[in-house]
Order: C-alpha cells, then sequence, then structure tokens
C-alpha cells in the first residue's frame, strides 16, 4: 500500500519510537485503524509498517471528511516534537497539495508547489509557527532542491541553512564566505559541530521567537488604536451589559434551584402525610 503525499510532508517516527510502536502492537494488538484516502495511507503508515514486520493483516478505516489536509495536519504536529521548521515546511507542503488537488505524473514526486489559496499568515496560525518561518519555507519549497527540503523536513537542516544554500547561486542574498574557524588542539572537531547544530537550532527558535514578537506587536498597536474609536466605548457598554444580564441569570437559576429543593421538600412530606 501506498504512502499518501500528504502523510509523507512529515518526518518518520525515530526508529526508537517506531521499534516501541511495534512491540506495543505485538503485546496489546493494533488499536487504532489506519485511515484510507485515495486509496493511498493517509493516516497510519507507521502502524502499517509495523504490522507488515509483524505480518499482521492491518484494521483500515476510510476517510470520510473533507478537508484531508486539516486533518492530516492536525494529527501530526500535535503527535510529533516538531522544530519550527519541520512544522513550517510541512504545513507548505500540504497546503501546496490543497491547491494543486493531484499533482501531475510529469511533476518530479516530493516537489512542492508553493502557490497554495491560504496566506502566509493562514498557514503560520495553522502551523503554530511565525510568518516569516512560513515564508522561508516557502522560499526554500520553490527552490526544488529536493535534497534540502528532505533535510529540512528530517530535521537534519535548519531553514536558515536551506536559506543559506538555495541562495548561494544569487550573488545578491548570497551571505559572506564564513570565516573557518581555528579550533585549539583541546577542542575536537565533533565538538564543534554539536555545539554549531546547538547553535543553529537555538538560532532558528529566537528567529521564532523574534517573528512572534513583531506580529503580537502590530496586534497590540492596533487594539491600542481601538480604544481611542467610538466602537470600543460601545463594546465596553455592551460587555458591561452582557455581564449584569450573566448576573442576574446566575442570580435567577439559584433561587429556582432552591425552589426545587423546597418543592421536593414539601411533596415529600405531603406524600408522608396521604401515607
Amino acid at each position: 500500500m501506498e504512502r499518501h503525499q500528504l502523510s509523507a510532508a512529515f518526518p518518520d517516527m525515530p526508529d526508537e519510537d517506531f521499534e516501541d510502536l511495534i512491540h506495543s502492537i505485538k503485546e496489546h494488538g493494533q488499536r487504532e485503524p489506519i485511515t484510507l484516502y485515495e486509496n493511498k495511507i493517509l493516516d497510519g503508515w507507521h502502524r502499517y509498517r509495523a504490522c507488515q514486520q509483524l505480518d499482521i493483516n492491518p484494521m483500515t478505516t476510510l476517510y470520510e471528511g473533507n478537508d484531508p489536509v486539516s486533518f492530516v495536519i492536525d494529527l501530526n504536529l500535535h503527535r510529533r516534537h516538531l522544530s519550527p521548521g519541520q512544522k513550517a515546511i510541512a504545513v507548505v507542503t500540504c497546503n501546496a497539495w490543497l491547491q494543486e488537488g493531484r499533482p501531475s505524473k510529469t511533476v518530479p514526486r516530493g516537489t512542492v508547489v508553493t502557490n497554495a489559496h491560504k496566506s502566509s499568515e493562514q498557514m503560520a496560525k495553522e502551523a503554530g509557527v511565525g510568518k516569516r518561518t512560513v515564508q522561508r519555507a516557502k522560499k526554500v519549497a520553490k527552490s526544488g532542491d529536493q535534497e534540502v527540503i528532505e533535510a529540512v523536513r528530517k530535521g537534519a537542516m535548519s531553514l536558515s541553512e536551506a536559506i543559506k544554500v538555495v541562495d548561494k547561486d544569487d550573488p545578491e542574498n548570497a551571505p559572506p564566505a564564513p570565516v573557518k574557524p581555528v579550533l585549539k588542539s583541546a577542542v575536537s572537531q565533533e565538538k564543534y559541530d554539536a555545539l554549531k547544530a546547538s547553535y543553529d537550532e537555538l538560532n532558528e527558535q529566537y528567529q521564532e521567537i523574534l517573528d512572534n514578537y513583531q506580529e503580537l506587536a502590530k496586534e497590540v498597536s492596533i487594539l491600542t488604536a481601538l480604544k481611542e474609536t467610538e466602537h470600543y466605548q460601545v463594546m465596553k457598554e455592551m460587555q458591561s451589559t452582557i455581564d449584569n444580564l450573566t448576573e442576574a441569570r446566575d442570580k435567577w437559576q439559584r433561587e429556582c434551584a432552591e425552589l426545587k429543593k423546597q418543592v421536593l421538600y414539601w411533596k415529600k412530606h405531603a406524600d408522608r402525610k396521604s401515607a
């Protein structure tokens, strides 16, 4: 059975987690069915692989919704620990499929088309990342460099590194050649590479926080300006009215509850007397 393009937008689970999944299915059976769409696996690719290894006939169900993109994104973004770059490239890929529907056979497998209907702001909200992160993911996807796209998808390369790679042929965008550090004998190349990878990951997270801060700053300025308008005063009055009505409703509900208790008491009292 083939994996659906939407499912393939997300990276495979780590080997250790996959081994745990195999053990779980072996011990307890397949608890969740595999979801099929267009005769392909939309959700449950790793369950399918595990069942194959265990020689088990997997349980399947057909996807009957009308939004397979949101279905896949909602499931996978919450299941796995993904970097902002991985989330962005996955959401860009899924929404590109939404625009294209079923890509032409002439398009190389894995190619990402970035002319989806959704805006960068909408995709950023969907992925839970900043708008700039989505724009950078679009740029990487648009480059068509499948090796780079796949590296970002797997988490082997950050978006910052990917942008440098796709910009290397453009003199205007290409960053200056980095100065190769002269390592002291006490610092191994392996340690330096590990520290550099940590730095790149932290830098990407910093960019993500900066993007979110800038977007929140814009929203705050809009809300601040709104306070000075006539509509804001009307909204305040409406909110005050709603609060008063809510308080009155709660009061009547409490009184009704008390009356019900009294009715039940007198009913029981009357029943005892009639007996």
